[in-house]
């Protein structure tokens, strides 16, 4: 196997090791058995053949040599969906393999063959775990969910699948209901219940297991608490039949560090590795800059030992706003959406800003229902009506990291749908010296909508906008 240069097939990377094709062969390979090492070695080669979120090589195969399409190998590509990480994806038109990839896998979790990326708005929609007890692993499920590596890694390192893992949505489906992904302008985060920790508290005192058995009776966000004494707790507890006794473990980690989630304190650094590697959420690979959300499991393993079994970490803004983002591009998107909703706060407009975690059902022209989730919501309501009255209006906000063909189509196909929930602006952004300026002028057109929107009367002394119609 090899890597060429997408853009010129003909141009050798290079040659893939012996070891590393057949890593490649078991991890994508549907009913082989992955070994240790390889989500290592696979997130590795998808990290090289991609430069943010561009590919920029494709990955050969060499079990034939029959020509098709110029080619006389199978080709694969460096993927990431709109609803997870990168992964393997065999390109159409290059004939079948005749090695182990010729039943194909994207993921050892998942043994299904999807090779055709779903129409715009079909894909099977990312939503909560609707009941709290579904939290917790039944007590016969090996390794408390299923896993790329089959359990086999050893602590330390990362591991990326196609699909959001279960304890991703267990994560997401908390800072969801405690309000995490939220904010509301002219509020502050730092203290009262306001903060994430009291967010987080809140949510899962309320949150009912059984009826002598809460979330909060579960979840510690503090990492440097002894696990065994933890475990003491969780032992003594009563506890759902048929459920894995297991703590969980949420805080904001300030690095991720070769696997291990490290939280800084006065005294020393608080180091959470996980047995199974850990799993990271977003489209980021190069994984900073920090801080990260990390929900660990913490149980005991077959010798009684307590451990934190697996972890999945999630992209923040900061540690003291830590909304969950997907990349860097949208941090910097944040940034501009953050000083907008200060700014109409002066004149009058209340702006609750989300960041979406699930899929949204919208109705198309066709009458069918799509399924959408745009990088940012706002929403606000009309200032010119009494306030039972006013309209409530949403404009949904798409951060543009990339200017390549594939990704501007399947960009165009997403925004159509997402225009059925609201007006539509983008935000280009891109590693180049002109940054500062489409920033700006980014800000004064949202700033523009907002207003218009909302009846606020425009002066001439304000920042002049001009806004498309065709957003609408």
């Amino acid at each position: 196997m090899r890597l060429i240069n997408r853009k010129k097939p003909e141009a050798v990377v290079r040659e893939l090791s012996a070891d590393e094709a057949e890593s490649v062969r078991r991890f994508c390979g549907a009913g082989e058995k992955t070994e240790a090492h390889d989500a290592g070695v696979i997130a590795g080669i998808l990290a090289e053949m991609r430069d943010g979120r561009d590919v920029q090589y494709w990955l050969e195969c060499d079990c034939r040599g029959t020509e098709i399409k110029g080619s006389q190998q199978p080709r694969l590509t460096a993927r990431a969906r709109e609803q997870g990480p990168v992964h393997f994806m065999r390109l159409n038109g290059y004939g079948p393999h005749t090695c182990a990839l010729q039943s194909f896998r994207t993921d050892p979790d998942v043994e299904v063959d999807e090779d055709e990326a779903p129409e715009p708005g079909k894909h099977h929609p990312l939503r909560p775990v609707e009941d709290t007890l579904d939290y917790l692993d039944d007590e016969h499920e090996p390794r408390g969910g299923r896993n790329p590596s089959d359990g086999q890694h050893g602590a330390g390192g990362a591991a990326r699948g196609r699909r959001l893992a279960k304890l991703g949505r267990v994560l997401y489906t908390m800072l969801h209901h405690a309000g995490i992904n939220t904010v509301l302008s002219g509020a502050t985060w730092l203290s009262g219940d306001q903060s994430w920790w009291a967010r987080v508290n809140a949510f899962a005192k309320a949150e009912e297991m059984s009826e002598s058995l809460s979330l909060s009776d579960v979840l510690f966000t503090e990492p440097w608490t002894r696990l065994p004494a933890k475990m003491n707790e969780i032992d003594a507890l009563p506890w759902p039949a048929g459920k894995k006794r297991t703590a969980f473990m949420l805080f904001v980690a300030d690095e991720i560090d070769d696997g291990t989630a490290v939280k800084h304190t006065r005294f020393k650094p608080a180091r959470v590795t996980p047995q199974q590697p850990l799993r990271i959420g977003g489209r980021d690979q190069r994984h900073s800059p920090p801080p990260y959300w990390v929900l660990a499991v913490v149980d005991r393993a077959r010798d009684g030992t307590a451990r934190v079994r697996e972890a999945f970490a999630q992209h923040a803004y900061s540690k003291d706003e830590p909304v969950p983002l997907d990349s860097h591009y949208e941090r910097r998107t944040l940034v501009q959406l953050l000083k907008v909703i200060e700014w109409v706060r002066r004149k009058g407009v209340t702006v609750t800003l989300t960041k979406p975690l699930f899929d949204s059902e919208v109705t198309l022209e066709s009458g069918e229902t799509a399924n959408c989730r745009a990088d940012f919501e706002l929403e606000f309501h009309e200032v010119t009506q009494q306030a039972h009255e006013a309209q409530r209006h949403r404009i949904l906000i798409e951060t543009m990291g990339s200017d390549s063909e594939s990704y501007l189509l399947q960009k165009a196909g997403t925004h159509e749908i997402m225009r059925r929930r609201g007006a539509l602006l983008e935000h280009v952004v891109r590693n180049d010296g002109d940054q500062d300026e489409r920033d700006d002028a980014f800000c004064k057109r949202v700033y523009g909508r907002i207003l218009g929107l909302a009846g606020v009367p425009r002066q001439g002394s304000e920042m002049k906008t001009q806004v498309a119609d065709a957003d609408d």
